[in-house]
């Protein structure tokens, strides 16, 4: 009998009744509900919290409410990747529908210091937004219960809320992971539903719903725009200016409930103190009713709120209160923990409960939101006369496409910059008047330029959640300096993207030309090679004859010949107008392939460039993030088709298809000696392998990559260690951590690898202690940490800069007859490190010009062959 009890009582523990929780279940009864409005479960078919809402679900529920209220305006914002629709629905009274612009308007001009907004007639805006991590999703699924009391709930208390407040609904920021995530939990559930958190439905594979399409966190691209999720978010923000954004996400099953205020310590320092202070009112509001609820929660001991590219922390620098809401996951339906079973629609009701009292809080101290957003504007512009200096120039006439990029970013957010009209100076550095910016402090978007350029390098409180620096002109390898003179002449309007200018290329032309440090130039390239067309790339600078004159052409630079082609030259012609003007990449038209300097258009210097296959491991094994970054910067910004292979697949595949193979950070621990001999094998029969942090770690470890990197006992060793006490734990780890900042390294611009670069300094990201040992050998080095003072922006601790100070960052040699690169930092950190990023370019199309070997031996020979060939043929 003990026996069959303790079976029993195992069963109870492990599994969970699949009764729904009712839509009464969840709702207050403090209001009364119009029955005209159909309920979630009508539409969908089941109750909230039964199966796991599918994104055209969730849009469908919008659409009916939408036809079915006139206090929802329905509309369709932009498209995901994948091409599902990103929806707002606004939410106010009908008559306040009818006025919608003007309502607008008013809110508006709270945050122009010119216009003097009046806050107690300005509406009250809330952004309510839902589960940008798709594998969140307590946070969409009540979007459908929040959605249904906007539209059905009656009386007195919601009737004067929405009569003051004009609500945007955002149930699913990132439609793409919610698809995911819901197609993997509803596919694996059973009718007795098994919480074992072993159990396949907990346990999912990669990619995870966390991610987007290209595996990115859209959670850290709120500030960096690089997805149509974020743009089309941001653009909704900054027509509207919300006094609240709320970020509804969820965390470890062992956990409770969070909600902001964070750490005190760990906000961004350009959050004015009174925006916590608004945040703690509104969290009296979600502790009151919580505790109703007898539910457990806790505020001030996790997450920062310093980085302003999180969706809790983009709108404090705007004069807006965001907050994050963090939720113990069930990642299913139903998930055993240490305070019993989580079932999901507990998760849910939590996420309801507060996003009521975030509407109703808010409502209650409209005043005082309505008037700290204009103070904040205010404040900003009073603190843009005292800030030391008048702006920012920014600028680099070697590469207007990154430049472009950059302010295209600037931009979206609200900020304006000027086109120079005269050149100017600063420290050496010139900015040539139309090919540089002026980026004034004194205009609304104040503290969210302070915070764009902050290169900031030490902290009040120096643990991080995310990264400590995002500093755009690093990020874009783009030369910057304050502005403290009087006068300054720009353009009377602010930048603007520039239309497509037709290239018109010379008919009588003996070649074209364009220059390798345009950002776009690989892509050009690659285009070129998938049309079949024959180029060649140099090695060497050289001086050409154009219909313009005489023109130096850097190393790098792509040549289109008429000798060997396959096609009519008036065809390649057509062709290469039809891809540069698609690029925006400059064509010069060469008349003479004898050149009056440097090498002629035959030399062997000029070499022809072979179509690539690239192949990339992915999998358990590799970090996901950075395995979506290397193949959405193929594929989006050279248009290279990354073959995708995972680590248990690659014994099996047959690797002579691929001309290069790209293993990004992870572990491998999967791969064996096999992998190793099959990759080694294949670079020695000529493939070029590339590796990026642990990727290269793992190439170095198996004797592929000719570098060692630097042992985690070195810069363990950095660190006092001796009289420690227990509570200095959590300090000592958090200074040993490199959690993200920007480094400068020096680059050999001489190299192959860095052709296209017009500076040997250029700034990387920089997330670990990665970093080689210089190799004895010379010409394998790339690139090296700055010897002085590598730290450019963020924190890192000063034994870690001391240790990394000087060491090798980029590898390059000969292998048999293939080559080894390697990276020990994230060359396309999430997709906005554009300086860095056509590293991975460089890596591929120039490999062919990495000569030297880890053996002088070899170097020599290869020397003397070179020069017989050259002896004999003169």
């Amino acid at each position: 009998m003990a026996r069959i009890i303790s079976i029993a009582l195992v069963w109870l523990l492990t599994t969970a009744t699949a009764a729904a929780t009712t839509l009464d279940d969840y709702l207050p009864k403090d209001v009364t509900y119009n029955p005209d409005i159909s309920t979630p479960q009508e539409v969908l078919g089941y109750e909230v919290g039964e199966w796991h809402v599918r994104p055209e679900q969730l849009v469908r529920y919008m659409e009916v409410l939408s036809e079915q209220s006139d206090r929802f305006s329905f509309e369709i914002t932009g498209y995901t990747h994948e091409r599902r629709p990103l929806v707002l629905v606004t939410v106010t009274t009908p008559e306040n529908h009818q006025n919608i612009d003007e309502l607008r308007d008013a809110h508006i001009a709270l945050s122009d210091p010119n216009r003097k907004g009046d806050p107690d007639k300005a509406p009250l805006v809330l952004y309510m937004g839902y589960s940008i991590h798709g594998d969140e999703p307590s946070g969409s699924n009540s979007a459908l219960l929040y959605a249904y009391y906007l539209a059905a709930a009656q009386g007195d208390k919601i009737e004067q809320v929405l009569k003051d407040t004009i609500i945007l609904l955002d149930p699913s920021y990132n439609p793409d992971g919610l698809a995911r995530f819901a197609q993997w939990a509803n596919q694996h559930k059973s009718q007795n539903l098994v919480s074992d958190t072993q159990h396949r439905e907990h346990v999912q594979p990669m990619p995870r719903g966390r991610v987007n399409h290209y595996w990115f966190d859209l959670n850290r691209d709120w500030l960096l725009l690089q997805h149509p999720e974020s743009r089309a978010r941001i653009a909704n923000f900054q027509k509207w200016k919300p006094n609240v954004l709320t970020d509804f996400h969820e965390m470890g099953t062992d956990s409770t409930f969070f909600f902001q205020p964070g750490i005190p310590s760990r906000k961004n320092p350009n959050t004015p103190d009174e925006n916590v202070k608004l945040t703690q009112t509104l969290a009296e509001g979600h502790a009151a009713a919580l505790d109703e609820q007898g539910r457990l929660y806790f505020t001030e001991e996790a997450f920062d709120d310093f980085y302003v590219g999180k969706g809790s922390t983009y709108p404090d620098v705007q004069g807006a209160i965001g907050i994050l809401f963090e939720q113990a996951s069930s990642r299913g339906h139903a998930q055993d923990s240490i305070n019993g079973v989580l079932e999901f629609p507990f998760t849910i009701q939590n996420q309801f409960t507060t996003s009521l009292t975030s509407m109703y809080g808010a409502h209650a101290n409209k005043r005082w939101f309505n008037d700290y957003q204009q103070r904040f504007y205010d404040d900003a512009m009073a603190a843009a006369d005292k800030a030391g200096f008048k702006g920012y120039l920014i600028g680099d006439s070697t590469d207007p496409a990154r430049v472009n990029e950059m302010l295209n970013v600037l931009s979206q957010h609200g900020i304006k910059a000027y086109a120079l009209t005269d050149t100017i100076k600063i420290d050496g550095t010139t900015y040539p008047a139309n090919e540089s910016y002026y980026v004034p402090l004194a205009q609304e978007q104040y503290v969210l330029i302070r915070a764009i350029f902050m290169d900031q390098q030490s902290f009040k409180d120096n643990t991080f959640y995310d990264v400590s620096a995002w500093t755009f002109p690093h990020a874009f390898n783009v030369n910057f300096d304050k502005f403290d003179g009087w006068r300054i002449k720009t353009s009377e309007t602010p930048w603007q993207k520039p239309a497509s200018q037709q290239v018109e290329l010379a008919q009588d032309a003996y070649a074209y030309a364009f220059e390798w440090h345009n950002y776009f130039s690989p892509r050009t390239l690659n285009r070129l090679l998938q049309a079949g067309v024959h180029v060649r790339q140099a090695n060497q600078e050289f001086t050409a004859k154009t219909t313009d004159g005489d023109y130096t052409f850097t190393p790098g630079t792509v040549v289109v010949t008429r000798a060997y082609q396959e096609h009519d030259w008036a065809d390649v012609q057509a062709k290469l107008a039809e891809i540069a003007t698609d690029n925006q990449v400059k064509v010069h038209a060469i008349t003479s392939g004898l050149t009056p300097r440097g090498m002629d258009l035959g030399s062997r210097n000029l070499s022809p460039v072979k179509p690539v296959n690239v192949m990339m491991v992915v999998g358990t094994d590799a970090n996901m993030y950075e395995a979506g970054e290397a193949w959405y910067y193929l594929d989006r910004h050279v248009g290279i088709p990354v073959s995708m292979v995972d680590t248990d697949r690659l014994n099996r595949s047959d690797l002579s298809r691929y001309t290069h193979i790209i293993m990004v950070d992870g572990r491998y621990s999967n791969l064996n000696k096999r992998s190793a001999d099959m990759l080694r094998n294949w670079v020695n029969n000529g493939g070029v392998i590339i590796g990026q942090q642990g990727g290269a770690k793992w190439l170095s470890e198996h004797d592929i990559l000719g570098a060692k990197f630097v042992e985690a006992k070195t810069f363990r060793e950095a660190f006092k260690q001796e009289d420690l006490s227990y509570g200095d734990m959590d300090d000592f780890y958090g200074e040993r951590r490199l959690a993200g900042a920007i480094f400068e390294v020096q680059l050999d611009i001489t190299h192959p690898l860095a052709f296209g670069y017009p500076r040997a300094n250029l700034p990387v990201f920089k997330d670990s202690t990665n970093a080689m040992v210089v190799p004895e050998q010379p010409f394998v080095t790339v690139a090296k940490y700055s010897e002085k003072e590598p730290l450019l922006a963020g924190f890192t601790a000063k034994p870690n800069r001391e240790v990394l100070a000087d060491k090798a960052a980029i590898v390059a040699h000969r292998k048999g007859s293939g080559r080894v690169i390697a990276f020990a930092d994230d060359m396309n950190f999430r997709a906005f490190f554009y300086g860095s990023a056509k590293l991975l370019s460089n890596a591929i199309f120039l490999a062919p010009e990495v000569r030297p070997t880890l053996s002088d031996e070899e170097n020599a020979e290869a020397a003397a062959a070179e020069a017989a060939e050259a002896a004999h043929a003169h």
